[in-house]
Formats: structure tokens, C-alpha cells, sequence
């Protein structure tokens, strides 16, 4: 891990921000996070933390993966391979997934 850097990039007046299509963002959060999120929705665990990273990463982009207080399923699915949640793969239950 100490390998992966901060995803920043230069700006147009020399400073630096965070680059939001770096892997943080494109990969982590709807191929990692997303999915912890979909398996603590599905055990009716409350995920906070989680859902705030999800959020904030998500207001970078202009995406909403959350939306009343649940993954929004119809978002995430409208486009293949927008996210890794196991419903993008047909499977629904999670019970499908425990083995």
C-alpha cells in the first residue's frame, strides 16, 4: 500500500487537487466500498462510515450510488459495469454469495 499515492494532479494555477479519475474513485469506490455497502445493506447492518466515503467520493464525480439511505439500485445498474455489486452479476440475495 505504501506504493499507491494520494490520487492528486496539477492544477491550471499550479497547485494541486485531488484527481478524481484516479483508481481511488473509478475502482475503489464502486468495485470495493460499494460492495461492503450492498453486504451490510443486505444483513441490515448500518454502514455510516461507509456511506459517507461513498457520498463524498460520489459528490467528486457528480455520481449517487445512495439514495434514501439505500444503494440506489436503478443508478448503479443502468450502465453495465458501472459498479461491482453483486446485483450488476444477477445475484440478488445474498445468501447467493455465502458458501
Amino acid at each position: 500500500l505504501a506504493l499507491i499515492k494520494t490520487p492528486t494532479m496539477k492544477l491550471n494555477d499550479g497547485t494541486y487537487g485531488l484527481d478524481t479519475e484516479g483508481r481511488f474513485f473509478t475502482d475503489d469506490i464502486p468495485y470495493g466500498v460499494l460492495i461492503a455497502r450492498w453486504v451490510g445493506q443486505e444483513f441490515g447492518v448500518e454502514t455510516p462510515f461507509i456511506d459517507e466515503i461513498i457520498e463524498w467520493a460520489g459528490s467528486m464525480r457528480g455520481e449517487h450510488f445512495l439514495k434514501d439511505g439505500k444503494i440506489d439500485l436503478e443508478y448503479c445498474l443502468k450502465e453495465v459495469g458501472k459498479t461491482g455489486i453483486p446485483p450488476a452479476y444477477g445475484i440478488t440475495d445474498v445468501k447467493e454469495i455465502l458458501d
